[in-house]
């Protein structure tokens, strides 16, 4: 059964989406910009044996606005501690993705005691670089013709005659290892202006260098899909040489959606990192 409920954080509405029962795992979204949708259908089967808790950040989905566009990645911080006190939670199991990860990551070393496990997929880095080269694989990825009609696209956003959805029809088939796999995919909205403003933020201000120790108590799963736009060996260099005592996996013949692509791998191994098994 889900429950989909507005909680009041700092005068602003949230929009929070419960289902099953269980010791709670709280999603974060990627994006910037999307919404709690990108995980459903796919992460149901947990809701057999824990409460999943997913949210729309700040602008995204049904989730108000921020008054004159101050969104930042403290503000989504400040976000995802306000919903932790709401929830009546001392500590959290986290499962992010994407910028998601980042999130997760950023409260972790805010909160170091606030958080019980963590879960990442498609996970970007811990600084600035990992977002840069991500970046820089995304581009080399993009045939020229699509590079050719992403500029025509963007052109039309900026004149009211395209949306940011037209956009991510071009770039969604570089995120997947298969594109069969994206035609059973939602069609999820994305905050064009969360996403412009939460990237600048990002390559100026994410930095966790020198605040990895904060982490070292913490649980660390990573399930990072073989053809991603930043692989497995990647990863290694970009987060595990940082954050030695976490663990990652390769999930086999898939891009960066490892949760739209291979669902059942990742419930299963989500599944028994946040069992008690796995303490």
């Amino acid at each position: 059964m889900a429950l989909a409920q507005y909680v009041n954080i700092n005068t602003r509405s949230i929009h929070i989406n419960i289902i099953g029962k269980g010791e709670p795992i709280i999603f974060l979204h990627g994006g910037p910009g999307s919404e709690h949708r990108f995980f459903l259908p796919y992460v149901l089967p947990l809701s057999k044996k824990y409460k999943i808790v997913l949210y729309d950040q700040h602008g995204c989905g049904k989730s108000d606005p921020i008054e004159n566009d101050k969104y930042s990645m403290q503000n989504e911080v400040n976000t995802l501690e306000s919903l932790r006190i709401q929830l009546q939670l001392e500590k959290m199991n986290l499962f992010g993705e994407s910028w998601g990860s980042m999130l997760a990551l950023l409260y972790a070393t805010t909160y170091p005691e606030r958080v019980n496990k963590l879960f990442l997929t498609a996970v970007i880095g811990i600084n600035q670089k990992g977002f840069k080269v991500f970046e820089k694989a995304l581009l080399r990825k993009i045939s020229i013709k699509d590079k050719i009609n992403l500029v025509t696209t963007d052109r039309k956003v900026k004149k009211g005659t395209a949306s940011i959805e037209d956009i991510l029809d071009i770039v969604d088939p570089y995120y997947v290892y298969s594109k069969e796999s994206l035609h059973g995919k939602i069609k999820t909205r994305m905050n064009h202006t969360v996403n412009h403003i939460m990237i600048e933020d990002i390559e100026k201000n994410y930095d966790l260098s020198n605040k990895v120790d904060r982490l070292a108590r913490i649980p660390i799963t990573v399930a990072q899909g073989s053809h991603d736009i930043l692989p497995p060996s990647l990863i290694n260099e970009l987060f595990i040489n940082y954050i030695p005592h976490a663990e990652l996996h390769e999930i086999k013949n898939c891009g960066h959606w490892t949760i739209v692509e291979k669902p059942d791998e990742i419930n299963l191994m989500a599944e028994q990192f946040f069992s008690n098994e796995s303490s």
